[in-house]
């Protein structure tokens, strides 16, 4: 297979993936897809010599792997049930118990 071609075809492919990536309503999705898109613009890239591309794919892939990784830290966290207070755990108290108790009290 020609060098050239296969050149040719990564950037093709990452730009499918790039665009793919950016009509995703789901954040995740799209940090994963723009993801993808950045490694094979950054083989691309390399390819053709052209080091601000690799940069600036290399920066952007740093900040969806973060991006991903808050994500997924911020699902754990949803799906872990929410601890009650202490105080929802007693029985609920009436005004009128408090009053009564006070009488038997100051009695």
């Amino acid at each position: 297979m020609n060098a050239a071609l296969v050149t040719t075809s990564l950037g093709w492919i990452g730009s499918v993936f790039c665009v793919a990536s950016i009509v995703q309503k789901n954040q995740a999705r799209f940090r994963a897809l723009n993801l993808v898109a950045c490694l094979v613009l950054i083989a691309f890239n390399f390819a053709n010599g052209a080091w601000s591309g690799v940069l600036l794919n290399t920066v952007v892939a740093a900040i969806n792997i973060r991006q991903l990784l808050l994500l997924r830290a911020a699902a754990r966290e949803a799906q872990v049930p929410a601890t009650r207070p202490a105080i929802a755990l007693c029985a609920p108290v009436r005004v009128a118990d408090v009053r009564e108790e006070r009488e038997l009290v100051s009695a």
